[in-house]
């Protein structure tokens, strides 16, 4: 986790900016990141002036205590819900302009706010105030700290699919496959980062595949998308099995979308437009004669979510930096074929990068 006092002062700067008293995150994703520790219904208030404070149920008053490492939050907790002290708090300090992200707030939420504190004026991200950015612009960068867990995490992976692909054999499900492998991950001491993928033959045309009772075969292709979370990070991994006399037209994919996937790392270093990634992967398609097969994007972020910014957009105006932890993860689909896709997690370094997943 990093060092969450220069986190509340980038936030606070950024509350002076936009003449915001405080901001409300809600988020669980980016509590645990300040705090280090989550539980339902937890909420932390970031002023413009004075510590930042954690609001939580009285019940997990000592489990807060406990767990909860950033030493500079001030905790509040009492018989009331954490969304009413946190509206008494701001009353009894004169907070009025609230910012917050709408992607995180619940209009229950927002009732009880404008409830509670009736001449509060709320800024969310529609206001053209990007306050979603605030804590995802400071996570785009990791620490070293956040680098040796992530580092960790992916190497793990890769022995887990070591491991789990050496037991893949013909005649099983690919419910059984994505269940070897959450088995593994538990059995080692992690959580899924997201639902295991796990497709054979046609199935794999589907990038977002649901593992079913269809039987991996002789003579075709098994896809699998998994992940681990270890320490509050994520890992994701992409892998293609190929057993026997595969479709040509899934050896054509295969050949592409390697050389695709070798030439976007080579592009990753820091001062490259994010934007410039993603075009050199479609144009390299389009050359071979394979537009029509391409049905995503060519990566994203991967930190304490799998999946978070930056992400891969065409128009975007974003540049790599050192610190950032990405996914390459270049794909071709035909339905009623099938698909094939290569996915890794890219450490951008000082001058290159580093392929976490090798």
């Amino acid at each position: 986790m990093r060092k969450t006092t220069s986190v509340f002062a980038e936030i606070k700067k950024k509350l002076y900016l936009y003449d915001i008293d405080a901001l409300l995150v809600s988020s669980p994703v980016n509590i645990r990141y300040l705090a280090g520790f989550f539980t339902h219904g937890a909420l932390i208030l970031v002023p413009a002036e004075g510590a930042p404070v954690y609001f939580l149920d009285g019940m997990n008053k000592t489990l807060g205590e406990k767990f909860i490492k950033a030493k500079s939050l001030h905790v509040v907790s009492s018989e009331k819900s954490p969304a009413r002290n946190l509206a008494d708090f701001m009353k009894s300090k004169g907070i009025k302009k609230l910012g917050f992200n709408d992607k995180n707030v619940t209009v229950e939420r927002y009732n009880d706010l404008l409830k509670f504190v009736p001449d509060l004026k709320i800024t969310s991200r529609a206001k053209q105030i990007n306050f979603y950015s605030i804590l995802e612009g400071i996570r785009e960068i990791k620490t070293a700290s956040e680098i040796k867990i992530i580092r960790k995490a992916a190497i793990e992976t890769v022995r887990i699919w070591k491991k789990v692909s050496r037991c893949i054999i013909p005649g099983m499900t690919e419910q059984k496959i994505a269940g070897m492998i959450d088995a593994e991950i538990l059995a080692r001491g992690y959580e899924n980062s997201f639902k295991t993928i796990a497709a054979s033959g046609e199935n794999t045309a589907y990038p977002h595949a649901v593992p079913t009772t269809r039987r991996f075969k002789k003579n075709e292709h098994l896809l699998v998308d998994f992940g681990i979370k270890a320490e509050g990070y994520c890992s994701d991994l992409t892998r293609t099995l190929y057993n026997g006399r595969i479709n040509p037209q899934i050896v054509d994919f295969r050949k592409f979308v390697s050389e695709a996937r070798k030439e976007a790392i080579k592009k990753v270093k820091p001062g490259v437009l994010l934007s410039s990634v993603a075009e050199g992967i479609n144009e390299l398609f389009v050359r071979r004669g394979m537009k029509e097969y391409i049905l995503h994007g060519a990566g994203h972020g991967v930190g304490c979510e799998v999946h978070e910014e930056p992400f891969f957009r065409k128009n975007s105006k974003k540049r790599f930096k050192e610190g950032m932890v990405i996914t390459i993860e270049p794909g071709l689909y035909k339905a009623g074929t099938g698909g094939v896709r290569e996915e890794d997690m890219v450490l951008v370094t000082k001058k290159e990068n580093e392929v976490l997943t090798r």
